[in-house]
């Protein structure tokens, strides 16, 4: 390891060692003696000359470090041999030299076939001879700097291990206070790590409660040189507080403490997680103590109770302290072939729910409990958590609920009633036998067998009973009520008529089971088959009446558009029929009514339909005509069927027909104004001389055109949205309360100002604009909800339906569109007004419109009751829940007895089928006082107020009060 050049030493060296005082210095060493010394060395050594770097000798630990031999090193440089790891080591080494003139402990790093091989240079100058050369000695750190490195390692893991423990070490010297905090210690007290140690560690970071015990333990640590531990709140600098958990063990030398060193643990979490269970195992304790429920703990191996609560005192009769270290069997509760079942039926699972039992008071009393049980500990011993229900009065109750349904089954027997349980959920359905008897099944009892309700029934008896569930459902107040058939293969068809009430709810709040009674209304329906033919039949001819006629029109209506055909419709009258009638009495003319209808009929095509309107009256749908003609030609047979003689006992008679007619769609009018005009065209036949065909007068089409020109300036105020819905209150009389409103449309009319119903609503009457404009008044309607629902006033807001409107197809869908559009509108927010006509057309499917709105919730009212055809028949088959009596009932029951019959029977009417009634035109005290007295307490009309806008009716049902007669 060679330097050179280098320049001489200025105090050459002697070659010899120097000798010492007389008398104590040994004989001089001896060169073999250095020689010995430098061998011997551990670290490799050698001699360079300064002028060229040649090495001159250099020692066996030398070579062993190169891993060459001495002949292979000496009179070579350390260049030559490669020695230094870099250029920049050698460098370093004669830059040093150069400027100390001596190098010691110089980091260098050699190298050996590539090794690196660190280490600390000293090297000293000295003569040698008559040549400057350099002593030196290499000491190899290898083995230091990988025991060092693995120190290192070790105190990182061990660092870690304490951050991952949350320990922390620490030194405290005496008389210097702390002098060492690993990083946990710090983040232990909330201090950024490196930081000053705190000088006086107890009054710093240990709250005050804990300070004077801390010193106390310190002190005998250092008196009796014994080791500490305590749990201790550590103060942050941020004023937060946790719990730690500190050690300390004396160092002792000599018998004197020098230092103490220790460890800190957080355990905030733990001594938190203590302080919980703590709290946790208190409010079990007040739970125990406050829950009614008798409630204890008992042994498991000998049933010794080990804890009572007052609930269980204050039931047996015993005291906590006369029980505790008592068993069950000891108190006499339960005997001991009692407990031993009921640590049966518990022994399987470690639970017990609802265990019924026996057991007995301190009085001697004997009570029905249900007892449940769960498997725990309690001071290390296996133990039975236990609680009471005392079901006594409920047992009682069961008994006497058994004895009225042994009751209630004998008087249904009595009735010939049969009863029935259905499970919603399932639809499975049973019944008792006169039940299932009815339906054909064998026989069986109420618990079953069981079989899928849809079973005996067709769809549209299903459709009707689920219709039937859901309304019930949603007006649970009224019974469920529905009648279908059952049909059983080669016996007769059985009507049976079932009432029922959901008695339980799911979690959810659906109904889950039904339970009811079936009645056998097999006669009863035979006897409705009748009537109802004898609603849409007249009776005398067996010809269809005007309701059977308006179906059958509006039937051929509906054909005709599809098939692109000519419908004609015919009103004819018989000329000299009233002489004859007059002449041989009624039952001669009936007679020749009945065979004149029956020529008519014959005269006809099969799919032509001729009905009597009244007394000599018919009308004559003649569906698929293709031409006038072809019509005029079937009308003339008809003519001459009629013309014919009719024999009437011993007189010869003769009539003739008048006929008018028009034909759909050239006269493109509704039902009713068609039936109008073949009448007008017949009184234009009989004017002309009577026996002849009559064509509608073409003059009509002026008409029409000028109500379309009318129909198009109400198209234009619509878009314009000229139209405006007011509001006429509906008030409960009784009671002295706004219970909803009609909307009532008006004409904001440019020029002529606020224009009524009367002014616009005939002229829309059969138009295309008549549903539009009903949309219209429905969505308005909604929006006026809305608003009202905005001025904390959540009434019913009621519109007006036309018969076109409610007979489009999916009109019940439609609103249920318009319902989602205004979602903050409830469905029964809104009811539906519509009229008998409206009603009368298409029944079968008005009548399911309505249910389908009934089923969303939509209120459906029949409106002008009373002055159309309707019969009991019909009223039951719509599914309505409002009544309004007309308004000239109401005018003219104070003076007309005969309205004021019919406005009581609307009433009772009513009142029968389960609806609300409300009278329309009131206009004074006295008639809503009489209203009130009949039972109507509902009412609108202009005495309570006229219709008006929206903000006027906000501010009139602030201030309305009601007329106190109507109060009494």
């Amino acid at each position: 390891m060679s330097a050179a050049p280098f320049p001489p030493s200025p105090a050459p060296l002697s070659a010899q060692a120097s000798g010492m005082e007389h008398g104590t210095t040994p004989s001089a060493p001896r060169p073999e003696h250095f020689r010995a010394i430098y061998d011997a060395l551990p670290d490799p050594a050698g001699i360079t000359r300064v002028a060229d770097g040649m090495y001159l000798e250099v020692n066996p630990a030398f070579c062993q470090l190169l891993g060459l031999s001495r002949e292979q090193i000496l009179g070579r440089t350390s260049t030559e041999l490669s020695i230094w790891a870099t250029n920049q080591e050698r460098s370093k080494l004669v830059t040093t030299l150069q400027r100390e003139g001596k190098v010691l402990n110089l980091p260098l790093n050699a190298q050996r076939n590539g090794e690196l091989i660190p280490g600390q240079m000293s090297a000293q100058p000295v003569r040698i001879g008559d040549e400057d050369c350099l002593v030196f000695v290499f000491h190899d750190t290898s083995k230091e700097l990988r025991i060092r490195d693995e120190l290192l390692a070790k105190n990182a893991a061990l660092d870690q291990a304490g951050r991952m423990a949350q320990l922390g070490y620490w030194v405290d010297e005496r008389g210097k206070g702390l002098v060492f905090w690993s990083d946990v210690c710090y983040d232990i007290h909330g201090l950024p790590r490196g930081s000053a140690l705190p000088k006086d560690y107890i009054n710093t970071c240990v709250t005050p409660r804990w300070r004077d015990e801390m010193r106390r333990r310190i002190i005998d640590c250092l008196r009796h040189h014994t080791p500490w531990s305590m749990d201790v709140e550590i103060q942050r600098p941020d004023g937060t507080v946790i719990w730690g958990r500190a050690r300390g063990e004396p160092v002792i030398e000599n018998g004197r403490v020098l230092c103490i060193r220790g460890v800190m643990q957080d355990i905030d979490e733990q001594k938190r997680a203590e302080q919980r269970l703590r709290q946790s195992e208190e409010r079990f304790s007040r739970i125990f103590q406050m829950l009614p429920y008798p409630m204890g703990i008992s042994r498991r191996d000998d049933g010794v109770y080990l804890e009572l609560n007052p609930a269980w005192e204050a039931m047996f009769g015993y005291s906590r302290q006369e029980a505790l270290g008592r068993s069950v069997t000891e108190l006499g509760i339960l005997g001991a072939q009692d407990r031993a079942e009921l640590l049966v039926a518990a022994q399987s699972s470690q639970l017990l729910e609802s265990y019924e039992l026996q057991v007995t008071l301190r009085n001697g009393e004997r009570r029905t409990c249900l007892q449940s049980m769960r498997a725990t500990e309690f001071d290390g011993q296996p133990c039975w958590l236990f609680a009471l229900q005392d079901i006594t009065g409920r047992k009682h109750q069961e008994e006497e609920v058994r004895e009225r349904e042994a009751l209630l089954s004998l008087t249904l027997s009595t009735a010939a009633v049969g009863r029935w349980d259905w499970n919603l959920h399932t639809g499975m359905i049973s019944g008792d036998e006169r039940w299932r008897s009815m339906h054909g099944l064998p026989a069986g009892t109420m618990k079953g067998p069981a079989f899928l309700w849809t079973e005996p029934l067709g769809p549209e008896e299903v459709l009707r009973v689920t219709t039937e569930v859901t309304r019930h459902v949603n007006q649970p107040e009224t019974p469920f009520d529905t009648t279908f058939c059952i049909r059983r293969p080669h016996e007769k068809e059985r009507w049976i008529r079932n009432l029922g009430k959901v008695v339980s709810l799911d979690a959810e709040g659906q109904p889950e089971r039904m339970l009811g009674i079936a009645l056998d209304v097999t006669a009863q329906h035979e006897q409705e088959n009748l009537l109802r033919r004898l609603a849409h039949y007249d009776t005398l001819t067996g010809l269809p009446n005007r309701v059977m006629l308006a179906r059958k029109l509006a039937d051929a209506m509906d054909q005709a558009h599809s098939v692109g055909a000519l419908l004609g419709v015919a009103y004819l009258d018989l000329d000299g029929f009233k002489p004859v009638n007059d002449r041989l009495g009624h039952d001669a003319g009936d007679r020749l009514l009945v065979v004149a209808a029956q020529r008519m009929v014959r005269s006809l095509r099969p799919q032509d339909c001729v009905a009597r309107l009244g007394g000599d009256e018919f009308a004559i749908l003649l569906p698929q005509v293709h031409s006038v003609q072809e019509c005029r030609q079937l009308l003339q047979q008809a003519m001459q069927s009629i013309a014919s003689p009719y024999q009437l006992g011993r007189h010869r008679v003769g009539v003739t027909a008048s006929i008018g007619y028009t034909l759909y769609p050239q006269d493109d009018a509704d039902a009713d104004t068609l039936l109008r005009h073949a009448d007008q065209a017949m009184y234009a036949a009989k004017q002309a001389g009577r026996n002849r065909l009559h064509e509608f007068d073409t003059s009509q089409e002026r008409q029409s055109r000028k109500v379309r020109e009318q129909i198009q300036r109400l198209r234009e105020a619509l878009v314009r949205g000229e139209f405006e819905l007011f509001l006429q209150p509906k008030v409960d009389m009784h009671r002295g309360t706004v219970v909803g409103a009609e909307a009532l449309a008006r004409w904001r009319h440019p020029e002529q100002g606020v224009l009524a119903p009367g002014a616009f609503l005939p002229q829309l009457e059969g138009t295309e604009l008549e549903v539009p404009f009903g949309a219209w008044v429905l969505q308005a309607g909604l929006l006026l909800a809305r608003a009202l629902q905005n001025q904390g006033l959540p009434l019913p807001v009621s519109v007006n339906v036309s018969a076109p409107h409610l007979q489009q197809p999916g009109f019940a869908r439609w609103v249920a569109a318009e319902l989602a559009r205004h979602s903050d509108v409830p469905p029964d927010m809104l009811e539906i007004e519509i009229t008998e006509t409206a009603a009368l057309y298409h029944i079968d499917a008005v009548a399911q419109t309505l249910a389908d709105l009934r089923q969303q919730g939509v209120g459906v009212a029949l409106d002008d009751f009373g002055t159309g055809y309707s019969s009991l028949t019909y009223l039951r088959r719509l599914p309505l829940s409002t009544l309004k009596i007309d308004q000239s009932f109401v005018h003219g029951m104070m003076d007309d007895a005969g309205d004021l019959a019919i406005v009581q029977g609307v009433i009772g009417l009513a009142r029968s089928f389960g609806y609300r009634v409300i009278a329309e035109g009131v206009e004074t005290v006295d008639q809503g006082q009489m209203l009130t007295q009949m039972g109507c307490h509902l009412a609108q009309g202009y005495h309570i107020a006229r219709p008006m806008p929206l903000g006027e009716f906000v501010a009139w049902n602030r201030h309305w009060q009601c007329p106190p007669e109507w109060k009494r």
